[in-house]
């Protein structure tokens, strides 16, 4: 499963024809293609765990997986990780910038 290509994804159909290990190694990049529908027909707390696991942080398979599985196991499944901060465009580097008493050891 770690090497399914796109086409080999889409053609999977029902999860639940699937063993659970086979859906932990599918990568992130194909678990992204797997359908919303095939997801929601899920019944298998163990495969939702696995497909979680292999999906990364496609956000629109995390979020049905996390009102599936929140629905199934309530307050024993953890909530989603919030997104990474991101520091704004014109943050002040971190070095002290334009301070003279510092200087940069970058290598050309």
């Amino acid at each position: 499963y770690r090497e399914l290509t796109g086409a080999a994804v889409r053609n999977l159909g029902s999860l639940e024809a699937s063993s659970k290990e086979s859906l932990a190694k599918l990568n992130p990049q194909a678990a992204s293609l797997l359908s919303l529908q095939w997801i929601e027909d899920l019944e298998d707390i163990d495969k939702m765990k696995a497909v979680a696991k292999s999906s990364g942080e496609d956000p629109r398979i995390r979020t049905a997986l996390t009102a599936k599985l929140t629905d199934a196991l309530g307050s024993a499944y953890p909530p989603p990780l919030p997104p990474p901060a991101r520091e704004p465009r014109n943050a002040e580097p971190q070095d002290g910038g334009d301070n003279p008493g510092t200087r940069s050891s970058a290598v050309f």
